[in-house]
């Protein structure tokens, strides 16, 4: 990648702390550590304790979730341009293994919550992206928790791996 990619971990309240864990969960999808990769999510989610409706989600995991989430929103924009960052005509669509393009609304829960906040991110709306997440941490049990970041992660490190598009037609 010839330009550094901004990085917006300030505002949306991500630590060191978090983002180290999260390049660790990163190289663990990038060595096919998929087994371990699901331990230490799960470590993560687990930590809260019980899954009682009033228990509170340690910081780590939703520190953790957002810094994937604007990692791929940087990443997305270190792909096709800068012009993307803060466009809120830019529709955001996933190609599944079959070819078919979906809107993140359509995709199941979490999935839908966290390419929504992902959404948000490029049109440089933290705030709405942190929300969007805050819905994943708080309000989602354990195993949606579970999902939401495996996939994120899942997704992040196919992404890296993407070429850069020719043209409109970007591969995810």
């Amino acid at each position: 990648m010839g330009h550094s990619v901004p990085m917006h971990e300030e505002r949306a309240g991500i630590t060191r702390s978090d983002a180290v864990m999260g390049g660790r969960l990163l190289a663990l999808a990038h060595e096919n550590g998929y087994s371990e990769l699901t331990e230490e999510v799960a470590a993560l989610v687990s930590s809260a304790g019980s899954d009682s409706p009033s228990r509170i989600t340690p910081p780590l995991y939703g520190g953790v979730l957002r810094w994937t989430v604007s990692t791929i929103a940087d990443v997305v924009v270190d792909k096709i341009g800068p012009q993307v960052r803060g466009d809120e005509s830019f529709e955001l669509t996933i190609r599944t293994e079959s070819g078919r393009h979906v809107r993140p609304e359509e995709l199941p829960q979490p999935e839908s919550t966290v390419m929504k906040a992902v959404v948000d991110a490029l049109a440089g709306d933290s705030v709405a992206a942190r929300s969007d997440l805050d819905e994943v941490v708080f309000a989602m049990d354990w195993a949606s928790q579970m999902e939401a970041l495996v996939e994120a992660v899942l997704w992040l490190d196919r992404l890296l791996d993407t070429p850069v598009p020719d043209g409109n037609d970007a591969p995810w």
